[in-house]
C-alpha cells in the first residue's frame, strides 16, 4: 500500500514502500560427514527353552493334609510341643536353644520329588527350621535348614556328626522374619538332591551316603525366643526315570555361560577432512586453526 503526505509547495511526496531483503548468494554446502556404509542390523536373540530342573515327576505317591490320623510323631516336653492343628503339624520350641523334630513312619523314600508348605509364625534371627530327608533317625539324615534371617543350608548327619554340604547362603525367595509362607520342594534322584523354594531352584548337591529313608520335620531356637513353625500340605511324587535326562547334561545346562546375543559387524569410520574438501572460503580458517594448535603445543612442551 502507498501512503502520501503534504510537502512544501503543496506537492505530493510518495513514501518509499518496504524494500525486500536482497537474496543470499548461494554457496557450496560443506558435507562434514559423508555417508558411510550402514552397519548390518543386529541379530534378534533366540529365546531358549526353559530348563526343567525337576524333571520326571510322575505318579503321586502320597498326599498328606496332616489330619489327626497322619502317622507323624507328636510330643510335649520342656523343650516344647509337636501337635496337630487345623490340617497342619506345629512345632513350637519353648526352651531357649531348644530343638524339636518329628518323623513320618511311612513311607520310606528314595527317588522322589516332594513339596511341603512351611509357615513360620514366630521366628527371628538365626532360628531355623526345615526337613530331614532319607533319614534313619535324627542323627542319620540329610538336614535342609531355613534360617529366619533368609539363609539356606544343607547338612549330612551321620552318627551325630555333621558335614556341611551347602553352607549358609541368602535366598531371594526367603525374606527375613515372620510370618511367612514358603512352598519347599526337594528333588532326589540317586546321588543328587535339588532344592526349591516357591518353585524357584536354589541349589543342588551330589552325595552318596544316604540313598533311602524317612521324612522328618525340624525346628531349633537360636536364642531365648519362642519359635513356632507350621507344616502343611505334603505331596510326594514318584520319579519316572525314563523322562529324566542325563544328570551331567542337566547340571551343566543349569549354570549356562552368558553369551551376548549381538556382535559388532563393522566399526564405523569417518573420512579425514582436508583443506581442499572445505573450499576456498574455509581454507584460510582451517590453516589458521592448524597453526594455532601447533604453536600452542610447542609452547606447552617448552614450559
Amino acid at each position: 500500500m502507498v501512503m502520501t503526505a503534504c510537502a512544501g509547495q503543496g506537492g505530493i511526496e510518495t513514501l518509499p514502500s518496504d524494500t525486500p531483503a536482497p537474496s543470499a548468494t548461494p554457496t557450496a554446502t560443506i558435507q562434514w560427514f559423508p555417508p558411510t556404509d550402514t552397519p548390518r542390523p543386529l541379530a534378534t536373540p533366540t529365546a531358549l527353552p526353559t530348563l526343567d530342573l525337576h524333571p520326571g515327576i510322575g505318579e503321586l505317591i502320597l498326599e498328606d493334609h496332616f489330619e489327626m490320623t497322619s502317622p507323624w510323631q507328636t510330643q510335649r516336653s520342656a523343650a516344647g510341643s509337636v501337635a496337630f492343628g487345623k490340617q497342619e503339624l506345629t512345632l513350637a520350641v519353648a526352651q531357649p536353644q531348644g530343638t524339636l523334630f518329628s518323623f513320618r513312619s511311612e513311607p520310606t523314600v528314595d527317588n522322589v520329588y516332594l513339596e511341603i508348605t512351611a509357615s513360620p509364625s514366630l521366628c527371628r534371627g538365626a532360628d531355623m527350621y526345615g526337613l530331614l530327608l532319607r533319614a534313619a533317625g535324627p542323627q542319620d539324615a540329610y538336614r535342609f535348614l531355613i534360617a529366619c534371617n533368609g539363609m539356606l543350608r544343607l547338612e549330612r548327619i551321620k552318627n551325630s556328626k555333621v558335614v556341611i554340604l551347602y553352607d549358609w547362603t541368602p535366598s531371594a525367595q526367603v525374606p527375613p522374619g515372620s510370618p511367612l509362607v514358603l512352598r519347599v520342594g526337594v528333588w532326589m534322584l540317586n546321588n543328587e538332591l535339588r532344592f526349591f523354594v516357591n518353585d524357584v531352584y536354589q541349589f543342588g548337591v551330589h552325595d552318596t551316603v544316604w540313598q533311602r529313608g524317612s521324612i522328618g520335620l525340624f525346628a531349633r531356637s537360636a536364642g531365648k525366643n519362642v519359635l513356632t513353625v507350621n507344616f502343611s500340605n505334603l505331596v510326594i511324587y514318584h520319579l519316572d526315570l525314563q523322562r529324566v535326562p542325563p544328570l551331567e547334561a542337566t547340571a551343566s545346562a543349569a549354570t549356562p555361560t552368558a553369551v551376548l546375543p549381538w556382535r559388532i559387524t563393522r566399526t564405523p569410520t569417518f573420512p579425514l577432512i582436508t583443506p581442499s574438501a572445505l573450499g576456498d572460503s574455509w581454507k584460510n580458517r582451517y590453516e589458521t586453526i592448524i597453526f594455532v594448535v601447533v604453536v600452542s603445543s610447542t609452547i606447552v612442551k617448552t614450559q
